[in-house]
């Protein structure tokens, strides 16, 4: 085994600064087209890196629940890093309840590891850091690349579209399901049915877009 680890980086990382300091902080570099992580570790650990305003916005639009999903249903340690001022972007939430309850959601239910950086720097410090305790325990030289598995179940197709419409995670497309029971059916709806589901808020933009016709 190597001494000095190896960590897997998704190319779209290049853009940041992250590779070149992991290199200089003593591990290797590979570049690959992850379809799960930012960062895979070993075959137990996958990393997902966030900026700050990236975390909370992937909260809203349920975006971050999904992406944890498939880590923890691929690796055994999924670890979310997120980047920035967190305080200075929490001061513009408007409910932070909101933002603890998707904590406590990400720790329970998908077993994720949450990390707080300042900056590019103290990331690459703590992937550096975690590929090293982990280089002890590996058995291979090279972290095992796992796939995005492949969606074919409709049920699935179809709360993954539901999904999909802003400010609509994981909780809301259910509820819309359990109440509509199919996407043409939403589609249909009006706007006080939706807003019984999911509160005005939520159903005006749903019925907007649902209604939007491109000229």
């Amino acid at each position: 085994m190597s001494e000095k680890p190896i960590i897997i980086v998704d190319f779209r990382e290049r853009t940041s600064k992250i590779p070149e300091l992991i290199v200089k902080k003593g591990a290797s570099v590979k570049f690959n087209q992850l379809t799960l992580g930012d960062y895979i570790i070993s075959e137990r650990i996958a990393v997902e890196r966030k900026t700050a305003h990236d975390f909370i916005k992937s909260i809203y639009d349920g975006r971050l629940f999904e992406q944890l999903k498939n880590l923890s249903d691929n690796y055994e340690i999924p670890i979310l890093i997120v980047e920035g001022n967190m305080e200075e972007v929490l001061f513009e939430v408007q409910n932070p309840n909101i933002i603890r309850g998707a904590l406590v959601s990400m720790a329970i239910s998908y077993n994720a590891k949450i990390f707080y950086s300042e900056n590019e720097n103290e990331t690459a410090d703590y992937l550096v850091i975690i590929a090293r305790q982990e280089n002890k325990k590996r058995t291979i030289g090279e972290p095992i690349i796992k796939r995005k598995p492949k969606v074919y179940e409709n049920d699935r197709w179809v709360l993954y579209i539901v999904q999909s419409f802003p400010y609509i995670g994981p909780k809301n497309a259910k509820l819309l399901l359990q109440n509509f029971h199919n996407i043409k059916n939403i589609a249909n709806a009006n706007f006080m049915e939706l807003a019984r589901v999911i509160g005005k808020a939520k159903a005006k933009k749903i019925y907007e877009i649902i209604n939007f016709e491109i000229k």
